[in-house]
C-alpha cells in the first residue's frame, strides 16, 4: 500500500509539471523581446549598461530592445507605439507605463484608456503581453494604482503589482525619490526574467 501511494505521488508530480510546462508557449530565442515605457524603462538614474532591459538581455541572453523614453506620457507613447512594434515585430512586449501620468495628476480614466488601446494593439501584433504596474500616493502609503490590476484582469495578462511598489518603498533601491538605482534596476530585471521564464519556453 505504501509503494502504491509512493507510485501515486510522483504520477501526479509528473502530470503536474508536463501539464505546466505545456501551457507555456514556445518563443524562438532569436526572437525580439520590446521594453516600452517611459524612464523607469530607459533606464533613468543609472548607466546605459545598468537599466533594467540591458540587464535582462545578459539574462536571458536575447535581445531585448530599450524603447523608454524619459518623461512620456501614456497619450504620447499611444501615438508612437504602432511604429515601434512595426519596426522591431517583437515576440514579447514589457509593458511599464503611466508613472508620469499619475505624477503630474492627468485624469487617470485616460490613462486606463491609453494603456488598454496600448494593449489592444500589441495583441493585434500578435506579440505576448507584461504588465507591470506603477505605484501611486494612497493616503499616508504608497499602492500599485488599480487600474493596472483591472487591465490585467481585462485582458488576462502577465502580471507584476509588487516589484515597482518595493522599489519605490525601499531607499536603498532608489536614485532619486521615484527612479531606481543600478540595484533597483537589477530587481525589476529579475521580476521580469522570472514572468518569462515561467510563461513561456525559450528554444534554440
Amino acid at each position: 500500500m505504501k509503494k502504491l501511494l509512493i507510485i501515486l505521488g510522483v504520477v501526479i508530480l509528473l502530470i503536474f509539471f508536463i501539464t505546466r510546462n505545456g501551457n507555456k508557449q514556445d518563443i524562438d530565442s532569436d526572437a525580439l523581446i520590446l521594453a516600452f515605457g517611459d524612464s523607469i524603462t530607459q533606464g533613468y538614474g543609472a548607466k546605459d549598461d545598468e537599466s533594467y532591459p540591458s540587464q535582462l538581455s545578459k539574462m536571458l541572453n536575447m535581445k531585448v530592445i530599450n524603447s523608454g523614453i524619459s518623461g512620456e506620457v501614456s497619450s504620447l507613447a499611444l501615438a508612437r507605439l504602432p511604429s515601434v512594434l512595426a519596426q522591431y515585430k517583437p515576440k514579447i512586449v514589457i509593458l511599464c507605463h503611466g508613472g508620469n501620468d499619475i505624477l503630474r495628476k492627468q485624469d487617470l480614466k485616460l490613462t486606463k484608456q491609453n494603456l488598454s488601446k496600448m494593449i489592444e494593439l500589441i495583441d493585434e501584433s500578435n506579440a505576448q503581453i507584461i504588465l507591470f504596474g506603477v505605484p501611486t500616493l494612497k493616503g499616508f502609503g504608497i499602492d500599485t494604482a488599480s487600474f493596472y490590476d483591472e487591465l490585467a484582469n481585462e485582458y488576462n495578462l502577465i502580471y507584476d503589482d509588487e516589484t515597482l511598489e518595493k522599489i519605490i518603498k525601499t531607499p536603498s533601491l532608489k536614485s532619486d525619490q521615484i527612479h531606481p538605482n543600478k540595484d533597483g534596476y537589477l530587481l525589476l530585471a529579475q521580476s521580469a526574467e522570472k514572468l518569462l521564464r515561467e510563461n513561456f519556453n525559450f528554444t534554440p
